[in-house]
């Protein structure tokens, strides 16, 4: 598999990032993660603007050359290289390990993983948990794609367990995101989904995503304080993961969940 360093395109196997780079040491980068779907970059633009947001955030050096354009050409340029059509792209920006850290240049990665299908719906046994250990942060992790060192110990934990997901908590004890990505909670036509300020990643797919639904109009989607234990009320529960699709939930606990209308909700992720 090859992957795009600085703009160049190389063997994964054989790219090097020195180990005194802080995107090492200290998480200090910035990712974005969206969907190649038929040689086409899926929302591209709003990916771009979110993407410079973050690099805003963390107090980068963004290049003059850094245009909606350029963010363009490297992804198909990556994908042309591994002869793929579809997948999930992630685009990784770092500061450059220099002398001068506050005038530091900065590099990229980007990646991408081929896939057969434009979206996946990840249809299998798919239990899930909540995890109480401890509370996320609902402030600055809640604006920026980044390294989050306290997920890896949810992560371990999730595969101790064999959970095809972790529900993660605020500090107020309620629901704010999985470790994959965004929790969704279905009744009837009503589907109940954290509010931003619950600690919710900033992702394009779930603002477009939200919107597709509203548009549509056979489902309604609020955005509200939700607590863990609405999911054993449920009929169904699915997470919306960045650059992949649909995780349908099928069990917490004794609670058995079904996912019929989750089918036809993906089908308005697919849409264009």
């Amino acid at each position: 598999m090859k992957i795009n360093l600085g703009g160049v395109i190389t063997e994964q196997a054989n790219a090097v990032i020195g180990i005194q780079n802080r995107a090492f040491r200290n998480g200090d980068a910035v990712k974005e993660i969206l969907r190649y779907v038929n040689g086409e970059i899926i929302d591209w633009e709003d990916h771009y603007f979110n993407l410079m947001a973050s690099m805003r955030i963390y107090r980068m050096n963004i290049p003059l050359d850094f245009t909606p354009e350029f963010f363009q050409d490297q992804i198909n340029l990556l994908a042309q290289a591994n002869q793929t059509t579809s997948g999930k792209v992630e685009f990784f920006a770092f500061r450059n390990d220099e002398a001068d850290y506050l005038k530091a240049t900065i590099n990229y990665v980007v990646s991408i993983e081929n896939s057969s299908e434009d979206w996946m719906f990840l249809e299998h046994e798919n239990e899930i948990d909540v995890y109480k250990d401890y509370a996320i942060n609902t402030a600055f992790y809640s604006l920026v794609n980044t390294y989050r060192p306290e997920e890896n110990i949810a992560e371990i934990y999730r595969l101790e367990n064999d959970y095809a997901d972790i529900i993660l908590l605020n500090a107020n004890k309620r629901m704010a995101r999985s470790l994959k990505g965004n929790i969704f909670v279905l009744n009837d036509q009503t589907i109940r989904t954290p509010k931003k300020e619950e600690g919710v990643i900033t992702s394009v797919l779930r603002n477009n995503f939200i919107k597709k639904i509203n548009k549509a109009e056979e489902f309604t989607v609020e955005e509200a304080e939700i607590f863990p234990f609405e999911i054993q009320k449920a009929e169904e529960v699915f997470i919306l993961i960045d650059g992949i699709g649909i995780l349908p939930i099928t069990q917490n606990r004794k609670k058995i969940y079904t996912s019929t209308k989750t089918k036809s909700i993906f089908n308005l992720l697919k849409s264009n």
